[in-house]
C-alpha cells in the first residue's frame, strides 16, 4: 500500500496580498484570540520563554565579565554598545525560534521545545537581519526621533520573514517596512502591548509576565499569520508546519 502524499494547506494571508493592502484585520478579534490562548498558564510557550530568558542571563553575565576585563561598565557607552551587539548577534536565531513557536501555536500545532534552537542553522543570516534592523532603528532615532520609533514598530516581523519565508535580510526589511506602514495601527498595538507587558512584569516581579509574555507573542504571531500566511502540511491525520527557509 503506497503512502499517501501529504497535502499542503495555506492559512492566513500572503506577502503579495499584504503588500497590496488587500487584507482586512480585526484587531479586537485578534487580541481576543491571543488572550484565549494565554489566559491559562501556557506551558507550551512558557518553557521556551524561560529557556530564552535563562540563555540571555547567562550571556549577559559572561559579557559583564568581559567588559570588566576591558575596564568598561554597564554605564559606559562602549560597554552598552558591546553588550547590545553581542546579545543581538547571539540571540537573534533563538528569538526567531520563539516567534515561530508562537506561530505554530496559533495555527493549532504543538511544536517541540528544541525548535527554539532550530534556526541557529541559519544563524548568520538571522544575526545579520537583527543587526540591520537594530542599526536602522538606532540611526532613525538618532537623526529623527519620531521616524526612528516608527521604524522600530514596523520592523518587528523581519526575523520571522527571514526564517519562515526564506527572504534575504534586505528583502525582509523592505517587505516589513512597506506592510508595517500599510497596517501601522495593528503593529503599533503590538508594540504598546510589549511595553505594557514589560512594565507590568517589572511591577509584579515577573509574575504577570507568565501570562503577558505569551499573550504578546501570540498576538504578534496572529498578526503575521493574518498578513503573511502560513503553509501547513497535512499527513496521516496530523498537521505539521512547513517553513520555507
Amino acid at each position: 500500500m503506497t503512502e499517501q502524499e501529504p497535502q499542503t494547506v495555506h492559512v492566513g494571508g500572503s506577502v503579495d496580498k499584504a503588500l497590496a493592502r488587500a487584507i482586512s484585520l480585526n484587531i479586537g478579534a485578534m487580541l481576543k484570540e491571543a488572550w484565549q490562548g494565554a489566559a491559562r498558564l501556557d506551558r507550551g510557550m512558557l518553557s521556551p520563554l524561560l529557556m530564552l530568558v535563562g540563555l540571555s542571563l547567562v550571556l549577559g553575565s559572561i559579557m559583564l565579565e568581559v567588559m570588566g576585563m576591558l575596564g568598561w561598565t554597564i554605564t559606559d557607552i562602549q560597554g552598552q554598545s558591546l553588550l547590545q551587539l553581542v546579545l543581538t548577534v547571539m540571540l537573534a536565531p533563538a528569538y526567531a525560534g520563539i516567534q515561530l513557536i508562537a506561530l505554530q501555536h496559533v495555527v493549532g500545532l504543538r511544536p517541540p521545545l528544541n525548535m527554539l534552537w532550530h534556526w541557529y542553522r541559519i544563524g548568520p543570516v538571522l544575526s545579520l537581519a537583527a543587526l540591520l534592523t537594530m542599526a536602522i532603528s538606532s540611526l532613525g532615532t538618532a537623526l529623527f526621533i519620531i521616524p526612528g520609533l516608527l521604524l522600530q514598530v514596523v520592523l518587528a516581523p523581519v526575523l520571522m520573514l527571514v526564517a519562515d519565508k526564506g527572504m534575504s535580510p534586505f528583502a525582509a526589511i523592505r517587505v516589513s517596512v512597506i506592510v508595517g506602514f500599510k497596517y501601522f495601527a495593528v503593529f503599533l498595538v503590538c508594540q504598546l502591548l510589549l511595553i505594557v507587558a514589560v512594565a507590568v512584569g517589572v511591577l509584579t516581579f515577573g509574575l504577570a509576565a507568565l501570562w503577558l509574555a505569551p499573550f504578546y507573542l501570540r498576538f504578534q504571531a496572529i498578526i503575521y499569520r493574518e498578513l503573511f500566511g502560513v503553509r501547513l502540511k497535512l499527513a496521516t491525520g496530523q498537521q505539521q508546519a512547513l517553513f520555507n527557509a
